[in-house]
C-alpha cells in the first residue's frame, strides 16, 4: 500500500495548506521550505485557498501528464490539478532551474490550483474547463507581474492574437512565448476592466456548475467572444498608433 502524503507547509493568510507526497525531492522541499512566503505573496490578490494540496515530483513527463490528467505535446516541467501540485525532478529539466526560475514555475502552478479550486464544483478534482488566455493569463500574471506596454504592443500586433487565446495544448507546445504573452495580456485587461468582484462572480458561478461562457456572460453582462474581439480590436489600433503604423511581434 502506498505511504500517504505527509504534512509539509500551512500559511494561515493564504488558506494554503500543502502536503509532502513521500518521495517528494529533497531540492523542492528544502525550496519550498524557505522561500514559501515569497511564492505565496503575489497570489494574495486572487483569493484564498480552500483544500489541501499535495506536492509531488516525478522522473518524467509521461507521469507528470498522467497525473495532471493533461496531454503531452511538447517539454512540460509542472502542472496542477485543484489538488495536486506536480513538478519534474529539477535534475530532469532540459536545462536544471536556477531558484528564481523554480520560486516563479511554483506560484504559476498554484495560481492554477487556486483558480481551480475557486472554479471547481465541490467534490472535483483535476483541471477545469477554461480558456488558455484566462487558465494561462492569470499564472502568468500573478507569477511575473502584469505585461508591460512592450508586451502589450507586441501582442496587438499580432494578426493572430483572437485565436492563440484560446489555444489547445499543441498549438501552446508550438507557439509558447505567443500564447503566454497573449494569455497575460488578455487576462490583465480582463481583471483591470471587471475588478475582484467579477473574477469572484465568475468563479462561483463555475463552481455551481455553470460553463466558463455561462459564468463569463453572467459576470459580466457579454459574452468571453465579444468581449475578446473587442478587447484586441483596441489593442490592435492603440499598438498600431503607438508604433507609428509599422509592424512587429512575434511570427
Amino acid at each position: 500500500m502506498p505511504a500517504e502524503p505527509v504534512e509539509g507547509a500551512r500559511d494561515a493568510a493564504s488558506g494554503l495548506q500543502l502536503r509532502w507526497a513521500p518521495d517528494l525531492d529533497p531540492e523542492v522541499a528544502s525550496l519550498v521550505r524557505r522561500d514559501l512566503e515569497a511564492i505565496l505573496a503575489p497570489l494574495a490578490a486572487f483569493g484564498r485557498f480552500s483544500l489541501p494540496l499535495t506536492l509531488l515530483t516525478v522522473d518524467d513527463q509521461q507521469a507528470l501528464a498522467a497525473l495532471a490528467e493533461a496531454p503531452v505535446d511538447g517539454p512540460l516541467c509542472a502542472a496542477a490539478t485543484s489538488t495536486r501540485l506536480i513538478l519534474l525532478r529539477p535534475c530532469k529539466w532540459p536545462q536544471p532551474p536556477a531558484n528564481h526560475v523554480l520560486r516563479t514555475v511554483l506560484c504559476h502552478e498554484l495560481a492554477h490550483a487556486l483558480l481551480f479550486q475557486r472554479c471547481a464544483p465541490p467534490g472535483r478534482d483535476g483541471a477545469v474547463a477554461l480558456p488558455s488566455w484566462f487558465r494561462e493569463g492569470m499564472a502568468v500574471v500573478a507569477s511575473e507581474g502584469r505585461p508591460a506596454a512592450a508586451r502589450q504592443r507586441q501582442v496587438g500586433l499580432r494578426r493572430d492574437a483572437e485565436a492563440l487565446a484560446d489555444a489547445d495544448a499543441l498549438v501552446m507546445a508550438q507557439h509558447p512565448d505567443a500564447v503566454y504573452a497573449v494569455a497575460a495580456v488578455s487576462f490583465d485587461r480582463w481583471l483591470q476592466a471587471f475588478g475582484d468582484r467579477r473574477l469572484a462572480t465568475l468563479c462561483r458561478a463555475m463552481r455551481q456548475g455553470r460553463s466558463f461562457n455561462d459564468a463569463f456572460a453572467l459576470a459580466t453582462g457579454q459574452t468571453a467572444q465579444a468581449w475578446l474581439a473587442a478587447t484586441h480590436s483596441a489593442l490592435r489600433a492603440w499598438a498600431t498608433d503607438s508604433a507609428g503604423g509599422g509592424g512587429g511581434g512575434w511570427s
